[in-house]
């Protein structure tokens, strides 16, 4: 399963300090994994789509 721009949407994500959809080393978890996500388009769209699939298992919804 992906999204339109080709990148995998994980089932797992291992290691918070790497971008799960690209594998690339990130700063810091928090906030160097949004830095990421606004300057790699494919990841972000990863992460919305993700995001969108998790959200229902959360009760009141996922707001991060």
């Amino acid at each position: 399963m992906g999204d339109q721009t080709g990148t995998p949407v994980p089932t797992t994500w291992n290691d918070p300090n790497v971008c799960p959809f690209c594998e690339m080393q990130l700063a810091s978890p928090g906030a160097g994994f949004m830095d990421h996500l606004k300057s790699n388009p494919a990841c972000e769209s990863g992460f919305d789509q993700w995001r969108g699939n998790v959200n229902s298992d959360i009760r009141g919804g996922w707001s991060g």
